[in-house]
């Protein structure tokens, strides 16, 4: 049989094991569903970017932020093809994104058909 003080620091270590497993799994569980976003840099005036981008995308990022739900990944849109942006950009960066070229809808529907559940901001909607 062991010593009691072994049992004691097995029981203790399997406990605290358990709930740190217990606690990933609800924060798991309980977090919003990921969602991705797809912005159309196509040219648009400043105010309309603020209105209809700029402002949309800091609602999301705000439900991000309250742990509402998860920006899984960007996708720029433009007349050049389609980027994935490195990392959730803030919705500052999104203010500040130079927009440029005409709308592209063969790009637009490609990266819709790709990702058929993300968000769109777009100037044109």
């Amino acid at each position: 049989m062991r010593n009691p003080n072994q049992r004691l620091i097995y029981t203790l270590g399997l406990g605290w094991l358990a709930f740190a497993g217990l606690g990933l799994g609800v924060r798991q569980f309980l977090a919003g569903p990921a969602v991705t976003v797809i912005i159309d840099r196509s040219y648009c005036a400043p105010a309309q970017w603020q209105q209809q981008v700029g402002d949309r995308y800091a609602a999301l990022y705000a439900e991000q932020e309250q742990r509402q739900l998860t920006i899984d990944r960007v996708i720029y849109i433009s007349d050049l093809g389609q980027e994935v942006a490195g990392a959730v950009p803030s919705p500052e960066d999104v203010q500040t994104l130079s927009t440029f070229g005409r709308p592209n809808p063969t790009n637009m529907q490609q990266a819709i058909a790709e990702n058929p559940a993300a968000t769109v901001l777009s100037c044109g909607n």
